[in-house]
Protein backbone atom coordinates (compact mmCIF):
# COMPACT_ATOMS: atom_id res chain seq x y z
CA UNK A 1 0.00 0.00 0.00
CA UNK A 2 1.18 3.70 -0.42
CA UNK A 3 -0.50 6.10 1.43
CA UNK A 4 -1.57 9.49 0.46
CA UNK A 5 -2.99 12.59 1.87
CA UNK A 6 -6.54 11.26 1.68
CA UNK A 7 -6.30 8.07 -0.03
CA UNK A 8 -4.03 4.87 -0.50
CA UNK A 9 -2.92 3.03 -3.65
CA UNK A 10 -2.87 -0.67 -3.58
CA UNK A 11 -3.26 -3.12 -5.94
CA UNK A 12 -5.96 -4.70 -7.38
CA UNK A 13 -7.57 -7.70 -5.54
CA UNK A 14 -9.68 -10.86 -7.67
CA UNK A 15 -12.86 -9.39 -5.73
CA UNK A 16 -12.20 -5.81 -6.96
CA UNK A 17 -12.07 -7.04 -11.15
CA UNK A 18 -15.77 -6.68 -11.35
CA UNK A 19 -16.89 -3.65 -9.21
CA UNK A 20 -13.72 -1.82 -11.07
CA UNK A 21 -14.72 -3.05 -14.66
CA UNK A 22 -18.46 -1.44 -13.72
CA UNK A 23 -17.00 1.69 -12.34
CA UNK A 24 -14.45 1.58 -16.10
CA UNK A 25 -17.30 1.36 -18.10
CA UNK A 26 -19.71 3.98 -16.66
CA UNK A 27 -19.74 7.13 -18.82
CA UNK A 28 -17.94 9.28 -15.76
CA UNK A 29 -15.65 6.89 -15.26
CA UNK A 30 -14.39 7.16 -19.26
CA UNK A 31 -14.91 10.44 -19.45
CA UNK A 32 -14.45 12.29 -22.65
CA UNK A 33 -11.40 11.70 -23.88
CA UNK A 34 -11.08 7.69 -23.60
CA UNK A 35 -12.83 5.14 -25.91
CA UNK A 36 -16.04 4.37 -25.66
CA UNK A 37 -15.89 0.63 -26.02
CA UNK A 38 -17.08 -1.59 -23.13
CA UNK A 39 -14.58 -4.07 -21.59
CA UNK A 40 -16.37 -7.90 -21.23
CA UNK A 41 -16.39 -9.08 -17.44
CA UNK A 42 -14.61 -11.82 -18.57
CA UNK A 43 -11.94 -10.33 -20.77
CA UNK A 44 -11.46 -7.83 -17.30
CA UNK A 45 -10.79 -10.81 -15.66
CA UNK A 46 -8.45 -12.80 -17.72
CA UNK A 47 -6.35 -9.54 -17.91
CA UNK A 48 -6.47 -9.64 -14.37
CA UNK A 49 -5.12 -13.15 -13.98
CA UNK A 50 -2.27 -12.52 -16.44
CA UNK A 51 -1.28 -9.37 -15.07
CA UNK A 52 -1.29 -10.43 -11.56
CA UNK A 53 1.40 -12.74 -11.82
CA UNK A 54 4.18 -10.22 -12.86
CA UNK A 55 4.06 -6.38 -12.98
CA UNK A 56 6.97 -6.39 -16.53
CA UNK A 57 4.22 -5.59 -18.47
CA UNK A 58 1.36 -4.02 -16.76
CA UNK A 59 0.52 -3.21 -13.21
CA UNK A 60 -2.16 -1.34 -11.80
CA UNK A 61 -3.54 0.51 -8.38
CA UNK A 62 -6.73 1.72 -7.23
CA UNK A 63 -6.97 4.63 -5.35
CA UNK A 64 -8.95 3.77 -2.18
CA UNK A 65 -10.78 7.10 -0.50
CA UNK A 66 -10.77 7.08 3.71
CA UNK A 67 -14.18 5.35 3.32
CA UNK A 68 -13.09 2.00 1.60
CA UNK A 69 -14.32 3.34 -2.14
CA UNK A 70 -12.54 2.74 -5.25
CA UNK A 71 -12.44 6.29 -6.98
CA UNK A 72 -10.13 5.36 -9.31
CA UNK A 73 -6.75 3.70 -10.45
CA UNK A 74 -3.28 4.57 -11.68
CA UNK A 75 -1.07 2.42 -13.73
CA UNK A 76 2.29 2.01 -15.60
CA UNK A 77 2.98 -0.37 -18.72
CA UNK A 78 6.34 -1.33 -21.20
CA UNK A 79 5.60 0.45 -24.12
CA UNK A 80 8.44 0.18 -26.26
CA UNK A 81 10.61 -2.67 -25.53
CA UNK A 82 13.87 -1.23 -26.55
CA UNK A 83 13.23 1.83 -24.28
CA UNK A 84 14.69 2.12 -20.35
CA UNK A 85 10.77 3.81 -19.78
CA UNK A 86 7.39 3.47 -18.52
CA UNK A 87 4.40 4.74 -19.44
CA UNK A 88 1.88 5.99 -16.91
CA UNK A 89 -1.86 5.87 -16.69
CA UNK A 90 -4.88 7.06 -15.05
CA UNK A 91 -8.44 7.55 -14.33
CA UNK A 92 -10.58 9.05 -11.82
CA UNK A 93 -13.95 7.32 -11.60
CA UNK A 94 -15.66 10.19 -9.44
CA UNK A 95 -16.71 12.72 -11.58
CA UNK A 96 -17.06 15.14 -8.65
CA UNK A 97 -13.98 14.78 -7.44
CA UNK A 98 -11.86 15.75 -10.66
CA UNK A 99 -10.07 18.90 -10.05
CA UNK A 100 -9.30 18.45 -6.51
CA UNK A 101 -5.63 17.25 -6.93
CA UNK A 102 -6.25 13.80 -5.78
CA UNK A 103 -4.98 12.49 -9.66
CA UNK A 104 -2.11 14.84 -9.38
CA UNK A 105 -1.37 12.88 -5.73
CA UNK A 106 -1.75 9.76 -6.96
CA UNK A 107 0.60 9.89 -10.10
CA UNK A 108 3.19 11.54 -8.19
CA UNK A 109 3.21 8.51 -5.79
CA UNK A 110 3.25 6.28 -8.46
CA UNK A 111 6.05 8.51 -10.62
CA UNK A 112 8.37 8.19 -6.93
CA UNK A 113 7.33 4.36 -6.28
CA UNK A 114 8.57 3.54 -10.15
CA UNK A 115 12.05 5.87 -9.62
CA UNK A 116 12.84 4.29 -6.00
CA UNK A 117 12.08 0.38 -6.90
CA UNK A 118 12.58 0.08 -11.04
CA UNK A 119 15.96 0.68 -12.87
CA UNK A 120 14.21 2.68 -15.33
CA UNK A 121 15.35 6.35 -16.60
CA UNK A 122 12.17 7.61 -18.21
CA UNK A 123 8.35 8.29 -17.34
CA UNK A 124 5.92 9.22 -19.68
CA UNK A 125 2.65 10.56 -19.96
CA UNK A 126 0.22 10.63 -22.89
CA UNK A 127 -3.09 12.21 -23.57
CA UNK A 128 -5.54 13.84 -25.91
CA UNK A 129 -4.50 17.26 -27.20
CA UNK A 130 -7.56 18.21 -25.82
CA UNK A 131 -7.51 16.59 -22.37
CA UNK A 132 -6.06 19.73 -20.13
CA UNK A 133 -6.81 18.62 -17.02
CA UNK A 134 -4.72 15.53 -17.74
CA UNK A 135 -2.10 17.81 -19.24
CA UNK A 136 -2.26 20.03 -15.70
CA UNK A 137 -1.62 16.26 -13.78
CA UNK A 138 1.59 15.48 -15.99
CA UNK A 139 3.04 19.24 -15.73
CA UNK A 140 2.71 19.47 -11.62
CA UNK A 141 4.22 16.05 -11.85
CA UNK A 142 6.92 17.91 -13.26
CA UNK A 143 6.90 16.13 -16.77
CA UNK A 144 7.81 18.15 -19.81
CA UNK A 145 6.01 17.97 -23.58
CA UNK A 146 7.87 16.10 -25.73
CA UNK A 147 5.62 16.70 -28.88
CA UNK A 148 2.47 15.23 -30.69
CA UNK A 149 1.87 11.54 -32.41
CA UNK A 150 -0.57 12.83 -34.88
CA UNK A 151 -3.66 10.54 -35.43
CA UNK A 152 -2.55 8.25 -33.46
CA UNK A 153 -5.89 7.27 -31.43
CA UNK A 154 -9.38 6.24 -32.52
CA UNK A 155 -12.21 7.53 -30.55
CA UNK A 156 -15.26 8.95 -30.36
CA UNK A 157 -14.94 8.01 -34.38
CA UNK A 158 -12.01 10.02 -35.38
CA UNK A 159 -8.33 9.84 -35.36
CA UNK A 160 -7.02 11.95 -32.60
CA UNK A 161 -3.85 13.74 -31.71
CA UNK A 162 -1.73 12.85 -28.60
CA UNK A 163 0.26 14.45 -26.38
CA UNK A 164 3.44 13.09 -24.84
CA UNK A 165 4.84 14.15 -21.86
CA UNK A 166 7.98 12.64 -20.28
CA UNK A 167 10.15 12.79 -16.75
CA UNK A 168 13.79 11.56 -16.86
CA UNK A 169 15.49 10.29 -13.87
CA UNK A 170 17.74 13.13 -12.69
CA UNK A 171 15.07 16.16 -13.46
CA UNK A 172 12.93 13.55 -10.60
CA UNK A 173 15.62 13.91 -8.53
CA UNK A 174 15.49 18.05 -8.92
CA UNK A 175 12.23 17.85 -8.09
CA UNK A 176 12.66 16.53 -4.54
Amino acid sequence: MIKGSCFHLRHVRKEDVLPMLELMNHPDGKGDFLSQELMLPGVAEKKFEDESRSKEQFETFLIIDENNKMIGRVFHFKTVPYFNSREIGYGMFVKNLHGKGIMTEAVKLLRNYLFNTMLINRLEIHMNVDNIASEKVAINCGFQKEGIARGAIFTHGKHRDIAMYALLRDEWEKLA
